[in-house]
């Protein structure tokens, strides 16, 4: 398991001679407690086997950080801290008995015999196109949840004007059957008028006549 100087050091070598990004110098120490937490588990001493358990457990671990948004260049520095702490726990495993420069030194040296300096965080196609519709699918969910919010709204408004319709219709009935009553009870009343002026004249006789 590295020690925390020894591991501020080999970052240090590493970022003046180009190989990490001293922009996230204050990030590397979550690779090398990731890595410390892995050495833990598998031991004290490092193959090579246990070396490639923990280069697989490293890209894994990035792999999360890049579906949470991190930038591939900033990954690919994450990636060549973590293996070059790696070869500094296998030669440290190596020796029984070495120096701090020493162990600096040859861990380096077999970073780039190992080639690592130039590798990259690359990502696979099919991974891509996963996350890709990952984030479709999100902003779907964000739209169809939006609309939920807006749907309640259009619907109160559309009771508001049927209400107001069914108001009107009432009014206008109301006046037309009031109309309807005022003239059936002006009809009957003239003629009944004219029977009351009528009169009849009692019928005289015929002696009536003549010496009336």
């Amino acid at each position: 398991m590295a020690e925390a100087k020894l591991v501020a050091d080999l970052d240090k070598k590493l970022m003046e001679e180009g190989v990490i990004d001293p922009r996230y110098m204050d990030d590397y120490k979550k690779v090398h407690s990731m890595l410390n937490t892995h050495v833990r588990k598998t031991g004290k001493i490092l193959s090579e086997e246990t070396f490639d358990r923990g280069d697989q457990k490293l890209r894994k671990w990035l792999m999360v950080l890049f579906r949470q948004g991190a930038p591939q260049e900033k990954l690919s520095s994450y990636l060549r801290c973590g293996l070059a702490h790696l070869c500094f726990d296998f030669i440290e495993s190596s020796y029984h008995a070495i120096s701090a420069d020493d162990l600096v030194a040859r861990a380096i040296q077999s970073f780039k015999m190992r080639n690592f300096h130039k590798t990259y965080f690359r990502i696979a196609p099919t991974e891509v196109k996963s996350t890709s519709a990952k984030k479709k699918k999100d902003s779907r969910k964000t739209a169809k949840k939006k609309v939920k919010k807006t749907a309640p709204r259009r619907k109160s408004a559309g009771k508001k004007t049927v209400k107001k319709k069914a108001a009107k219709k009432k009014t206008v009935q109301k006046k037309i059957v009031k109309k309807k009553t005022a003239k059936k009870r002006k009809v009957p009343g003239k003629p009944r008028g004219k029977r009351k002026g009528k009169s009849r004249k009692p019928k005289r006789g015929i002696f009536a006549r003549l010496f009336g």
